[in-house]
This record gives structure tokens, C-alpha cells and sequence, in this order.
């Protein structure tokens, strides 16, 4: 008979190497909705995102080949510009789109299991669909919070360098954007695990939480983006090779066409690069679920969210206890 593993509760102190280990194991035992759930709502953005991307990169084209062949002298059109900056756009719109996304599948899976007495188990996707949605609807909302304020905070600080000419305000910016994205990345998490919190609540309580636990904050985002980028390279390496490989033929035989120009070899790069985009999608999922559980370990240390949790449950079935008492209803 198969010992099921103990629940992994999100509200719980862990240690650096224990977050890293209730990430993978909540990644172990779901891994087939969490790939489910990345089919079917990850993988068409892919598609659309690996187009943006490859319209990037062939606009880029004639610059590597030029480069390669040490001609020199490439200078880019007005419309090859435009080309350029409309894929960048789009890449740009999907990558956001994807991460939104990404961290509303994730979360919701949390949720749901941190609810449900049978964890994940025979769950499906119109179960984890509420959750998603409202995961989706606080995530952009919290996003336009972020970037608006962001852009807010910019305008200011030019339209004042402007008038007092002290430029080292934007040093400044830099530095500060820099050093209160460590904490900000904690909003997501807070503002979906607490129902109660508002969006300008949550990037409070995450400057908060995330000063409070600055440094094994910054060290478990380290460790977690180099396992990723060491995992990602399994798919991006088969469309770096494809690039590379297009680039040497069609610089050695400029003006001739060549199977690299060819429909056929365009398609298969066209399906690497969706390979190689849902591959980091699956791959942040390692960084996105590492962050709730620290999430989860610092709020528990420092409100005790456990015990809250203990109690409402406690509270609940004293509820359900209470039919049993009422001798009318038996």
C-alpha cells in the first residue's frame, strides 16, 4: 500500500532548501493537471507569441548575415524599423499576457489544493476555471498598478530633471526601481492568496514582507532563475541551432536561394520557436510557485496565517456540529 505524502501547506515556516523542495514536490504531484492546464491555455498564446518572435528576429536578418560576412555598412530602412518595433510590441504584449497567465494557473492550483480535502486529485480544469479567472482578473489589475505607477513615477522625475536639471534623478530611478523590484515581486502571490486585500493593499504588504526577508528573497529568485535557465536550455538550444544555422547559409550564399530561405525551413523554426516559448513558460513555473512559498513562510512568521486558518476551519464545523445538537432536525 502507497504512503501518501504529507499535505504541502502553503502557510508554514521553511528554510531556504525546504521552499526548494515544496516547490518540486507540489510540481511532482500535479505535474499532469499543471501541463494540462499550460496545453490548453499556454500553448495557443505560443503560438502567437512565436510569430512576434520570429518576425523580430528575421527583420534582424540581414543585419547578422552583413555582420557575418564582413561587409559592413548595414544600414536599416525606415520600414524595416517600424517592422522591428511592431514585433518587439507584440513580443512584448505576449510576454505579458503569458506571465499573467502563467502565475493565475499556478496560484489557482494552489488554491484549489490548499482548500480541497482530496488536494488535486481527480480535479479538472472546469473546476480550476473560477480560480483562474479570478486569479487572471487580480493579476491584471495588480499589473496596471505596478506599470501605471511605474510610468507615473518616470513622467514626474523627467518633467523635474527637466526644470532643475539634476539628471541624477534618473540614477536615482534606476537604483530605486532595481533594489523595490525584489519586494514587488511578492504583490502577486499576496494579492491572490488574501481575497481581502486590495490591490494598492497588496503592494504595501508585499514592500513590506519583502524588506523583511530582503536577502533570502533575492537568494531563492537567484537559485531558482539559474535551475530555470539551466532547464530552459533544453529548448532553446534546437532553435539557436536552427538560427545559426540559417545565418551561415544565407551569408556564404547571398543572393542565391538557399533550403535555410525556403518555406519548409521557416516552418520548422516557426515550431522550435513555439518548442523554445513554451518551454520558459514551463520553466517560470519553478521561480512563480518558489515565490508563494515564501510568500507563505514569511506571512506565517510574521502574522501567524496558520493559526487564523486553524480557527475559521474550527469555526466551521462547530457550525456543522451544531445541526447535530438540534434534536428538531434529526
Amino acid at each position: 500500500m502507497q504512503v501518501e505524502k504529507p499535505k504541502i501547506e502553503l502557510y508554514q515556516n521553511r528554510s531556504f532548501g525546504q521552499k526548494l523542495s515544496a516547490t518540486f514536490d507540489f510540481l511532482r504531484e500535479n505535474y499532469k493537471l499543471w501541463l494540462k492546464a499550460c496545453f490548453y491555455l499556454i500553448l495557443p498564446l505560443c503560438l502567437v507569441q512565436a510569430f512576434s518572435f520570429d518576425m523580430m528576429f528575421s527583420t534582424l536578418m540581414p543585419f547578422y548575415t552583413d555582420a557575418l560576412g564582413g561587409m559592413g555598412g548595414f544600414t536599416p530602412s525606415e520600414g524595416l524599423l517600424v517592422r522591428l518595433g511592431l514585433s518587439y510590441f507584440g513580443y512584448f504584449v505576449c510576454i505579458s499576457v503569458g506571465s499573467f497567465l502563467l502565475s493565475s494557473i499556478c496560484y489557482a492550483m494552489m488554491k484549489y489544493y490548499r482548500t480541497s480535502p482530496t488536494r488535486l486529485h481527480n480535479t479538472t480544469m472546469k473546476d480550476l476555471k473560477p480560480l483562474i479567472i479570478q486569479s487572471m482578473k487580480r493579476a491584471f489589475l495588480l499589473g496596471l498598478l505596478l506599470v501605471g505607477g511605474w510610468f507615473l513615477i518616470l513622467i514626474l522625475v523627467v518633467i523635474f530633471s527637466a526644470m532643475t536639471s539634476l539628471y541624477a534623478l534618473f540614477v536615482i530611478l534606476v537604483l530605486a526601481t532595481v533594489v523595490f523590484i525584489i519586494p514587488l515581486s511578492m504583490a502577486m502571490p499576496v494579492y491572490i492568496f488574501e481575497d481581502d486585500e486590495s490591490a494598492w493593499g497588496a503592494v504595501r504588504r508585499s514592500i513590506s514582507l519583502g524588506f523583511h526577508s530582503f536577502w533570502s528573497l533575492l537568494g531563492l529568485m537567484i537559485v531558482v532563475g539559474l535551475l530555470a535557465n539551466v532547464l530552459q536550455t533544453v529548448t532553446t538550444l534546437p532553435w539557436y541551432i536552427s538560427f545559426l544555422v540559417k545565418v551561415v547559409l544565407t551569408s556564404s550564399d547571398a543572393g542565391q536561394e538557399t533550403f535555410a530561405n525556403s518555406p519548409i525551413y521557416n516552418f520548422i523554426g516557426y515550431l522550435l520557436s513555439v518548442f523554445m516559448n513554451f518551454g520558459m513558460y514551463l520553466t517560470m513555473s519553478l521561480s512563480t510557485i518558489a515565490l508563494a512559498y515564501h510568500y507563505g513562510s514569511v506571512a506565517e512568521e510574521v502574522d501567524g496565517l496558520s493559526v487564523v486558518d486553524d480557527i475559521e476551519n474550527f469555526e466551521q464545523l462547530a457550525e456543522e456540529d451544531s445541526d447535530i445538537d438540534n434534536f428538531d432536525k434529526l
